[in-house]
């Protein structure tokens, strides 16, 4: 038995409001739906992504929907958590669901834990490029895919293809919120994940009060950050909540129409980071846990740009602007290389469609049965 698009979805089983641009956008590329099940998200899905044909589907029908309705599910979270759903579903009907899975971002989280791991009971994936394949295979769940499809910077071709409608949003949402200034600074932290990587409540005080009245500052944060201490958060929100140069972005899943605005980025651990590598600016990254980047694989980025550790927080604009008045090529030649090692060559949409098309293949001659 075969599989077409007209057989596949992608799926948000849960508030993972973070793997919207990721699987939203492949949507679109596969033409194929957009199953979730908080109302939330396909809500932020209908005001983002309007060519997204998203479906609302109750905890407690989706397992047997999915199972009868599609024969393949494009994810974000490992088999493992997927089967903890769909079991029974597919032991009823007697159908096992093929699942490929898709990353939600190149951070450098998971060489110091249990992570990649999870993953080793993959049939098939899709990979970024070259870094993400080399770091499977360190984790030792690349050998055992059937199938992978290089998929590069997918995301940024299709903000390209969609680019007028993205910069008017961009315009209201953002631009529309701000007053005018000569730069805009991103601060883009993780969440305090099992590494402690956030730098997001040390940080956040000394980056809005010691900021430069040309500069614009947008905060974007993780939806896991809120969820986590959601009253700790709110209470900066609030305090910040009036200031003319500051914007705290929160339910807004678009990432490159965001970045293509910015001209200065500071993060941490976040994938985000790998992201802006598209635009080749100047970068600058939080060390919350003064970990060593020259020798810490999980701090692989770094290499882009400045690491800050948190004694120097309260400086942070002085250290921006000595970095800007004395950045040197160097540092845009690491930025150029690690993105081609990270996302590799951009492919055609129509190409990149019939490259995954043809990764359903594996599925071909096990049939669907279960048992």
């Amino acid at each position: 038995m075969s599989i077409d698009n007209s057989a596949c979805a992608a799926l948000i089983y849960g508030p993972e409001e973070h793997f919207i641009d990721h699987l939203a956008p492949l949507c679109e590329l596969m033409q194929m739906p957009l199953i979730v099940t908080e109302e939330e998200i396909a809500l932020l899905v209908d005001k983002y992504y309007p060519n997204v044909d998203v479906l609302l589907c109750d905890y407690l029908v989706v397992a047997q929907h999915l199972v009868q309705k599609f024969d393949l599910i494009f994810y974000s979270t490992p088999r493992d958590l997927f089967d903890e759903v769909f079991f029974f579903a597919q032991k009823l009907l007697n159908k096992k669901l093929h699942t490929i899975w898709c990353p939600h971002g190149n951070s450098d989280k998971g060489h110091q834990i249990i992570f990649m791991e999870a993953l080793q009971k993959e049939e098939a994936a899709l990979v970024y490029g070259q870094k993400m394949i080399d770091f499977m295979k360190k984790k030792k769940v690349f050998e055992q895919l059937k199938a992978y499809v290089v998929i590069g910077n997918y995301r940024y071709t299709f903000f390209k293809q969609n680019k007028k409608l993205y910069e008017q949003i961009t315009a209201k949402a953002v631009l529309g919120k701000l007053a005018p200034a000569e730069k805009r600074i991103l601060y883009a932290p993780t969440w305090q994940d099992c590494e402690k990587s956030s730098s997001f409540f040390e940080a956040t005080p000394h980056l809005i009060e010691q900021l430069p009245e040309k500069h614009n500052l947008i905060i974007k944060l993780h939806p896991n950050l809120q969820k986590q201490d959601p009253l700790k958060v709110e209470a900066l929100l609030e305090k910040y909540r009036d200031h003319p140069s500051v914007l705290f972005l929160t339910n807004f899943p678009l990432i490159f129409p965001l970045l293509e605005i910015i001209d200065i980025y500071i993060g941490d651990m976040s994938s985000i980071g790998y992201d802006f590598l598209t635009f080749d600016r100047p970068m600058f990254f939080l060390n919350q846990n003064r970990r060593d980047p020259e020798t810490d694989p999980g701090l692989y980025l770094f290499r882009c740009g400045v690491a800050i550790e948190p004694q120097d927080y309260s400086r942070i604009y002085r250290i921006i602007e000595d970095f800007l008045q004395f950045e040197t090529l160097d540092y845009s030649r690491k930025r150029k290389e690690l993105y081609e090692y990270t996302f590799g060559k951009e492919k055609d949409w129509a190409q990149l469609r019939q490259e995954i098309s043809k990764s359903f293949k594996i599925f071909k001659d096990e049939g669907l049965g279960f048992f």
